[in-house]
């Protein structure tokens, strides 16, 4: 079965632009947003419905519309499209008057319930619509997103052209990306679109590529749907955006762009001799072995970026008996051309069997208890035939670097971070990676600037109770990636005295001829210091003023 047959099996969207209008009014006419959803239930309802539990919310709303003489529309179209429940024709029609249940059947969106002809004719919903707030450079911005049912509501395990929804690694990834102006960005596997709605508000050009056709479908729709938040003319999305299928960076064959961004069909996924291409979930399998897709994309991005150009995506990485974490992208790294830039941020780190779990539960599979412990088996055997003890999960940033900073070493940067983070994060990315390339570029400007100690770093001392001096003196962000990182004695005072009012070399010599007994050592001293100073810098402890 190839995939366009097995495409067929799901409905898509229809794109039809005159439909999608009235669909767009009504939902604005609903008020079928975040916020007004909050108003209805409580937060301990909505909190449940983040985890899968619908009974809270179903309860509210039950009562809510069985109390109203007129049913409120937007706690109709929750019922719908949270919580999956038949809605009797009228509610709909109601809920939804310039489109109507017919006009829902035609873009595919519901489909009518069989089999209960007493309890009237009633609908249930065919994909998932979301309501879903954008921060976007005017400010939040309302938008909806058309995927795929969740597992949830679905009560099945996942079709293998399943298309995904709005989740927590998508999310993720639209809040890291450092959202500066460019003329050509680029999306890797847009599944939706989530990424490309955040994409069109900041790049003027847009391509976005996926292998399957039916995702697609929903991108499509997506922009269709949410054309006029976004500058888009709906008769006329070309103008903007291009949507190409294909795999990975095959569709873009020759060109470049200034930002591309991914979040890949990454995920581990054991390799038989006797495998059906039907058989893989298109959305989160790329149908390599092992991270070999994260490996090819990574060598791939270089010749797809133009000069200054970044590249910023999720991916997973193996990390096997005997290596560190950083193993498989060091070595990724060592392939990537001398001009290149890479920054790797470990979040997460699951062992094989923990990673099995995840991802089998990712698709249901576990409601089949014999798929179940074949998919478990074929995990652990896979992992075991490569040495593999755990899996990593994390961001990668890379930056092609511009001629005037060609001459440069690669800035090269591997670091674990698996506790909480301030999102959104992309700002933290843009200035970390910008003051690491004035640190390369020109280290001595760095020293003749007067730095100072940013707003939310802390210090932190640990000693013995009756100690003379620390054993341990920690600097601490208290937002964006929240380092914490051990500080020499000599650096810790120069973080005190960084007030924006001294050169910090200045401060750096200062520093050295206090500490250091002898001539010879404050020159040692004064040395290691600059280069712990310049971490310092770059990990954003010490800022411009």
């Amino acid at each position: 079965m190839s995939r366009a047959d097995r495409a067929e099996e799901l409905p898509a969207p229809v794109a039809d632009r005159e439909l999608i209008a009235a669909l767009r009014a009504d939902l604005d006419a609903a008020r079928f947003t975040n916020e007004r959803i909050a108003q209805l239930l409580s937060a301990d309802a909505l909190a449940a419905l983040d985890r899968d539990q619908f009974l809270p919310a179903e309860l509210e709303l039950s009562e809510l519309l069985a109390a109203e003489p007129a049913p409120d529309p937007c706690a109709v179209l929750a019922q719908l499209w949270l919580l999956g429940h038949p809605i009797p024709a009228g509610q709909l029609q109601a809920a939804l008057p310039q489109l109507g249940v017919q006009g829902l059947r035609r873009l595919n969106l519901v489909h009518q319930v069989s089999g209960e002809p007493q309890l009237g004719e009633r609908y249930r919903p065919s994909v998932d619509l979301q309501p879903y707030q954008a921060e976007q450079s005017q400010g939040l911005t309302d938008l909806w997103v058309l995927s795929d049912l969740p597992a949830a509501q679905r009560q099945a395990a996942l079709h293998p052209e399943h298309v995904l929804g709005i989740g927590g690694a998508s999310l993720t990834l639209a809040a890291s990306i450092h959202r500066a102006p460019v003329p050509q960005a680029l999306e890797i596997g847009t599944g939706c679109g989530i990424q490309l709605l955040h994409l069109l508000d900041h790049a003027e050009h847009v391509v976005a590529t996926d292998l399957s056709p039916r995702a697609l479908a929903f991108t499509e729709f997506n922009l269709a749907l949410n054309a006029p938040a976004l500058d888009l003319d709906p008769e006329d999305l070309g103008a903007r955006v291009e949507l190409i299928q294909g795999s990975l960076l095959e569709p873009v064959a020759g060109r470049r762009f200034d930002l591309i961004v991914s979040n890949p069909p990454f995920v581990i996924t054991p390799r038989t001799a006797d495998e059906q291409t039907q058989a893989r979930y298109t959305y989160r399998d790329g149908g390599r072995a092992g991270d070999e897709l994260m490996a090819e994309l990574i060598s791939g991005l270089p010749e797809h970026l133009t000069d200054s150009g970044i590249a910023q995506l999720l991916g997973n990485w193996e990390i096997q008996d005997q290596q560190a974490w950083d193993a498989r992208p060091r070595l990724w790294c060592e392939q990537l051309p001398a001009e290149m830039d890479a920054w790797f941020i470990q979040r997460d780190r699951q062992e094989g069997s923990q990673y099995a779990e995840t991802w089998l539960r990712d698709a249901s599979t576990q409601r089949d208890p014999e798929q179940y412990r074949q998919g478990y088996t074929a995990y652990l055997q896979d992992f075991g035939s490569r040495s593999v003890l755990a899996v990593g999960f994390g961001m990668i940033f890379l930056r092609r670097r511009g001629a005037d900073q060609a001459e440069n070493l690669p800035w090269r940067r591997f670091e674990e971070l698996t506790g909480p983070v301030e999102q959104p994060l992309g700002p933290v990315i843009g200035a970390t990676a910008a003051r690491a390339q004035r640190a390369a570029a020109n280290p001595e400007a760095v020293f003749e600037t007067a730095l100072c100690v940013g707003a939310d770093v802390t210090e932190e001392r640990h000693q013995r109770f009756g100690a003379a001096h620390p054993e341990v003196i920690l600097a601490r962000q208290g937002s964006g990636l929240r380092r914490s990182r051990p500080v020499s004695s000599a650096a810790a005072g120069l973080l005190g005295a960084s007030d924006g009012e001294y050169q910090t070399g200045a401060l750096i010599t200062a520093v050295a001829s206090l500490t250091a007994a002898e001539a010879a050592e404050q020159e040692d001293l004064e040395q290691a210091l600059r280069r712990e100073v310049l971490e310092l810098y770059v990990e954003g402890y010490l800022r411009e003023s």
